[in-house]
């Protein structure tokens, strides 16, 4: 009589068995990995809109005319008359960074300026005004980010 190949059910049981308690093993470590590919990816869009944001307010900030340009300077706002006579104001509304009242980037935290003199002190009035520094705190997914750049105004010495 020829035997018939194959598996036994205790032979199944202890395989089905093993292979769950080594789903269980494994299951902490898979779940780090999405965990830390959603948080570079939230790190990553939070970037990409703070650096978007810094970068065209630091091209707006270099090509101010003059300190008698500037009609608000304070830590939470920014507005001046830019190069080519138009009024560029920068505020923040809620979580929203506005540029004239447009949404520039979301999910901001906070928007703070700083105010400089050219040997590096404080300003203390809008024409003594030769560096603005620029400090962005945005979240996005839970994740925070933080960016600051120094502008020189090219055309106040």
């Amino acid at each position: 009589m020829k035997q018939m190949q194959g598996f036994t059910l205790v032979e199944l049981l202890i395989t089905i068995t093993i292979l769950g308690v080594l789903s269980v093993l494994m299951l902490p470590v898979i779940q780090t990995g999405f965990n830390g590919y959603f948080t570079a990816r939230n790190i990553t869009e939070a970037n990409w809109q703070a650096e978007m944001a810094l970068e065209r307010m630091t091209r707006d900030i270099r090509d101010i005319p003059s300190p008698s340009s500037i009609s608000v300077a304070n830590s939470n706002q920014l507005t001046f008359v830019g190069a080519t006579n138009n009024s560029v104001s920068y505020t923040l509304s809620g979580t929203n960074l506005l540029l004239n009242g447009n949404i520039l980037a979301q999910g901001v935290n906070s928007v703070t300026f700083g105010y400089f003199t050219s040997a590096g002190a404080v300003a203390g009035t809008i024409a003594s005004i030769c560096y603005v520094t620029i400090t962005l705190n945005i979240t996005d997914n839970n994740v925070n980010y933080t960016l600051q750049t120094t502008v020189n105004l090219r055309n106040i010495e």
